[in-house]
């Protein structure tokens, strides 16, 4: 973690034909060795040392709190920028004086796309041209500056006058995930475009700056789409099909609620995050577990179902036992009883073979013998 930051600040370092700016670190509970390293390896930066770790938005919101310059530009850790990128980045803000934001090319560590811009549909967002080569994109379309939904925060250039109208990150997002879109619906709100430049170019190892754990992410996501979703509910509704052209976007005018772009909040100062850092920490400690308590009492539920499922299956496997062993019972008797059919007409059929061997004069004494045998029974009754 602490030579990804250290790569990403030496790539900033290298820019060429920056503008003039200034580099803020937002520790965001940072590690002992993190904090380490920037003050013995990084000078001339401002640092904002959050005690703990108060979430993506939150910890953007630190360092937005302290910037000077007209535009602020926020950058994941985990990132390493191209020579051109925040010459790119400047000149297309300074380009279009209506755009509240400009977002980045992202490039996967081995060159493919990471992300040319995103869309948002009514079933969820979509990263423009993910996995393609710069080739493939380039030939649909995708590598044109043009109006976007909005681009991933991870290198996300924000007008400072418009961030701070729209009242910053939403902390109602923490800890990460879905902030940097309901951030760029709420600037289109207000009246401002998002606009994607495709020279402005950033490798991005997605989620390293993130949590480690499978598990905490996954409860993030689903927080931060939940909160996103009830929010933008009737922009989704109305959001373009997968099909429609790049142009069309998510009908945030349209269909958005003007008291979202601040929803009654105020912009937070950057001391403000800073003390209070502990207790939102523990806010999210205390969600998280609360979140991990419900999936358990679900996980064991399901399994209790299994359990009475299994049980019933059990009861009947064992009176399906019961019933094919009488059966296999019934097939022995019947089986014995054929045998002994069988015998008999063994016997009948050797006695008729006798007797037609003997012919006529046989047949007659066969009689005799039989009328014969009848008189005896009935003298000894």
């Amino acid at each position: 973690m602490e030579e990804t930051l250290l790569a990403c600040l030496e790539s900033v370092a290298m820019s060429e034909n920056a503008p003039l700016f200034e580099m803020i670190v937002v520790l965001n509970g940072a590690s002992t060795a993190a904090r380490d390293l920037v003050a013995s390896r990084v000078s001339g930066a401002v640092i904002v040392d959050l005690p703990s770790n108060v979430g993506f938005g939150s910890g953007c919101n630190a360092g937005a709190g302290v910037a000077r310059g007209e535009f602020i530009i926020f950058l994941n850790d985990d990132t390493v920028v191209d020579p051109s990128w925040l010459e790119r980045l400047v000149s297309a803000a300074r380009d279009l004086p209506s755009a509240s934001a400009i977002a980045s090319l992202l490039r996967n560590t081995d060159g493919t796309l990471q992300e040319a811009g995103s869309r948002v549909l009514a079933d969820g967002t979509a990263q423009l041209g993910r996995g393609m080569s710069l080739e493939e994109a380039a030939s649909q379309g995708l590598l044109s500056r043009r109006e976007i939904d909005y681009g991933s925060a991870a290198a996300l250039l924000v007008r400072a006058t418009a961030f701070r109208a729209v009242a910053a990150f939403d902390q109602a997002f923490e800890p990460a995930y879905y902030e940097d879109v309901d951030l760029q619906f709420r600037l289109r709100l207000a009246g401002g475009d998002i606009i994607f430049e495709p020279s402005a170019q950033v490798k991005h190892v997605s989620g390293a700056s993130t949590s480690a754990s499978g598990r905490y992410r996954e409860w993030a996501s689903w927080h931060g789409s939940r909160v996103f979703q009830d929010r933008w509910a009737d922009v989704l509704a109305h959001a373009p099909e997968p099909d429609a052209p790049l142009s069309v976007l998510a009908p945030v005018r349209e269909w958005g609620d003007a008291s979202a772009i601040t929803n009654g909040r105020t912009l937070p100062t950057a001391d403000e995050i800073t003390a209070g850092a502990p207790s939102t920490a523990l806010s999210l400690a205390q969600r998280y577990a609360a979140w991990l308590e419900a999936r358990l009492d679900a996980m064991a539920a399901t399994l209790e179902h299994h359990q009475r499922h299994i049980e019933r299956r059990e009861f009947e496997l064992e009176h399906l036992t019961t019933e094919v062993e009488t059966k296999i019972a019934e097939v022995e008797t019947l089986r014995d009883e054929l045998r002994t059919v069988t015998s008999r007409a063994d016997e009948l059929n050797h006695r008729l073979h006798d007797l037609d061997n003997r012919g006529v004069i046989g047949i007659a004494k066969w009689r005799a013998g039989l009328v014969a045998a009848r008189r005896r029974a009935r003298k000894s009754r």
